[in-house]
């Protein structure tokens, strides 16, 4: 019961205290029960201000509402009262135009009456009639008004074609221009600017064959007799350009923009006359097609040669009738201008077309229209045709022009003593370097595709088969057997001379044709990353299509590269059979006539006079020396290459001849690793995985037990890789006298 009272005596101490806690907060929260009625009071104003606010709006918006209907009433008018003005005002000019044109042809104020006339066909006829029956005017007076302009117009265009007729026979070039500029007044737009540029092509033709005749007096003056007729056709394609860009503002200010492909197109039917008259004296002059005859017979009689000879190409001798390879490059020089001019002349009008359709107000699909009609007139137009006539024989005269220069390139390489390289392979990728660029001066994509092409034909046949013909003959190493050096003796007993000097000078050549081929690596890798930028630069306009077939042809130029390896590693092999194999096998051999199973006094003995390693290290060092100088870096390398190789294989199979006690596998580890130093020394750090696997063996003979094959030997070690196999260790292990076969069975591996 206590426990009861004493419960209910701590509640109500405690509701007691929650009581007393809410009463001190009486006055905070009468204050805020103040301050709420203040803020309905002040919010009943706010409603007042909002609701008049809201009547003003309305009534403003009314109001605007009013007002914009009556300004575009007073809009509507104001437009109606300016038609009208305008309307009277036509009525008033047909009258004036009516009287003034009949005075201004009796006057011969051309110009003014072509202004009549404009103004009377700037008017709607129509709209004449309903205004003059609007305003009470007579009609038939209007009607009258009209036929007398109409009339007046006819004659006047009659007249001004007769004078401008007369102007142009007279060769009246100022009258010519005073009426061409009245054509357009006149509503003829299209038969002013066609007989004023027929007037000038007139012109244009006279003037052209006099420029024929005059152009080869001044060439001979002027020493440029063979550049003659690119010269004569500068000239021709500059005068059509002057043509056009003199009256190009004349067109624009009397006829308008976007007129200009109408020009164009007059023009070039008189440019196509004259440049195909150019090119058939070229022709005839140049006479093309007897030396294109001349070089289809040469080549046909060439390739048969080079079929039936099995090797490169060599320049005929006097019985063919043969192009100088000189007088077709200058012959070449002259088509490479004529088509740059032509190309230089296509993107001139291009953008001059161009232009005048992005002044004027056409529609976009009129200007898309026009230009489309632009790009046709060009491609069927005699122009184009005679330049792809041009460029093809060009490619003709440069392929046998880069083929023949090539051929003398090679039949005239020169050696100088202390030189790696002859002077064919300056000379050939020189004529190919400048073939490409002179290709690019065409600014024809596909001739410059074309030549890049035949570039690489040529560098693969006769360029690659003049470095491939002395490798394949071999090198005259001069090491031979007693039987080779009798059977030598008695051939040049037989032919009356020792042919001591054609073997060196056959090593020489050998040599030097495989320095050649790994100096070619670093020119084409040159030549087709510079023709290639060269080529992006001259056309940065090309489409993606036009990418990849550039791209296509520069990659069967960098191909050559793999060619040129093939021709490489070929003539390293023949190195290796005949100057290198034979001479190292033997010195290596001599490892299996040495003691391997020797006693300290032995081995004292062996350790004092000249050992096996050292005698091996010094033949080959003369033997590398003897090629060190006389070799490129790379050629130098990839023969080192090949010796630690030979050498390394030829080891392992002396060594697995041969048996070893403790002493003499010592030995071997000792020199092995003597030869492994000096093979890094040599080499590069790559030859150290080619010692590997003989740094293992010699490793295992010089073992003191079977068992501590195991301190070695961990195939959970990623940090060294075993060369040799399970089975090799074993084999390997066997050849220690020393070891029990049991033993070495037994390890674990």
């Amino acid at each position: 019961m206590s426990y009861t009272i004493e419960d209910k005596t701590e509640g109500i101490e405690e509701i007691n205290s929650r009581l007393q806690n809410i009463l001190s907060k009486q006055c905070h929260v009468e204050a805020q029960i103040l301050s709420i009625g203040k803020a309905m009071s002040t919010l009943s104003n706010t409603h007042s201000d909002a609701k008049n606010l809201s009547d003003r709006l309305i009534s403003t918006a009314n109001l605007a509402e009013n007002v914009s209907a009556k300004v575009r009433r007073l809009d509507e008018a104001r437009s109606r009262v300016s038609e009208c003005q305008k309307r009277v005002h036509d009525l008033i000019d047909l009258q004036l135009c009516s009287e003034g044109v009949i005075q201004a042809i009796r006057d011969e104020d051309y110009e003014k009456g072509a202004a009549h006339v404009n103004r009377f066909l700037s008017m709607d006829k129509s709209l004449l009639k309903r205004t003059a029956d609007d305003v009470s005017e007579s009609i038939s007076s209007v009607s009258q008004a009209v036929s007398t302009l109409e009339k007046a117009a006819d004659q006047i265009r009659l007249v001004v074609t007769q004078k401008f007729d007369e102007a142009v026979n007279a060769d009246d070039m100022a009258s010519v221009e005073r009426f061409f500029k009245i054509f357009p007044l006149l509503g003829m737009h299209d038969e002013g600017i066609e007989r004023f540029f027929n007037y000038i092509c007139t012109k244009l033709r006279t003037r052209a064959d006099k420029e024929l005749r005059s152009s080869m007096d001044q060439a001979k003056a002027d020493k440029r007799m063979p550049i003659a007729f690119a010269d004569t056709m500068t000239v021709l394609l500059e005068t059509m350009a002057r043509v056009i860009e003199t009256n190009q503002p004349l067109i624009e200010t009397y006829y308008g923009f976007g007129r200009l492909v109408q020009v164009v197109a007059l023009l070039q039917r008189e440019c196509d006359n004259e440049i195909r008259k150019l090119v058939t004296e070229f022709k005839n002059n140049r006479q093309i097609s007897r030396r294109l005859s001349q070089i289809n017979d040469y080549n046909k009689v060439s390739g048969a040669s080079a079929i039936s000879s099995g090797h490169y190409r060599k320049p005929s001798g006097g019985s063919i009738d043969k192009l100088s390879a000189k007088d077709v490059d200058v012959l070449i020089n002259e088509i490479t201008m004529m088509h740059s001019r032509a190309e230089l002349y296509v993107k001139f009008i291009r953008k001059r077309v161009n232009n005048d359709l992005e002044s004027s107000t056409l529609s976009e699909e009129e200007k898309e229209k026009r230009l489309s009609n632009l790009d046709d007139l060009i491609r069927k137009s005699g122009l184009k045709t005679q330049m792809q006539e041009l460029i093809s024989t060009y490619l003709q005269f440069e392929r046998y022009f880069m083929e023949e220069s090539v051929l003398k390139a090679i039949s005239l390489d020169s050696y100088e003593a202390g030189q790696q390289n002859s002077s064919m392979i300056d000379d050939v990728f020189f004529i190919a370097r400048k073939c490409i660029r002179r290709s690019i001066g065409t600014q024809s994509f596909d001739g410059v595709c074309a030549v890049i092409n035949n570039a690489a034909s040529c560098l693969d046949q006769d360029f690659l088969n003049a470095l491939r013909t002395p490798l394949k003959a071999g090198y005259p190493s001069g090491y031979i057997d007693l039987a080779q050096a009798y059977n030598a003796f008695q051939t040049s007993i037989q032919q009356g001379r020792i042919q001591t000097n054609d073997a060196e000078q056959g090593r020489t050549n050998f040599i030097v044709q495989l320095n050649n081929a790994d100096k070619s690596l670093e020119f084409i890798e040159t030549l087709w990353k510079m023709m290639g930028d060269e080529t992006r630069s001259a056309f940065p306009l090309t489409t993606q299509r036009e990418n990849e077939i550039l791209e296509s042809c520069l990659a069967g130029l960098k191909s050559f590269s793999d060619s040129l390896k093939a021709v490489i590693d070929y003539g390293m092999q023949q190195l290796r059979s005949s100057a290198i194999k034979p001479r190292v096998h033997p010195w290596v051999d001599q490892f299996q006539s040495q003691n391997h199973n020797m006693n300290d006094e032995e081995l004292a003995v062996y350790e004092a006079g000249e050992t096996f390693v050292q005698s091996l290290i010094v033949q080959l060092d003369d033997l590398l020396n003897s090629f060190k100088i006389q070799l490129s870096q790379n050629n130098y390398d990839a023969l080192v290459d090949i010796i630690v190789t030979d050498v390394t294989a030829r080891m392992e199979r002396a060594i697995k001849k041969c048996t070893y006690n403790r002493i003499g596998g010592l030995v071997l580890d000792t020199e092995m690793r003597t030869l492994a130093s000096y093979f890094t020394n040599i080499g590069s750090w790559a030859v150290r995985d080619k010692l590997q696997r003989l740094s293992q063996i010699a490793t295992l003979l010089n073992l003191e037990k079977v068992t501590d094959l195991l301190d070695f030997y961990d195939p959970k070690d990623q940090g060294t890789i075993w060369r040799l196999t399970k089975n090799e260790m074993r084999t390997v292990l066997a050849l220690r006298t020393d070891f029990k076969l049991d033993d070495i069975k037994k390890i674990k591996l």
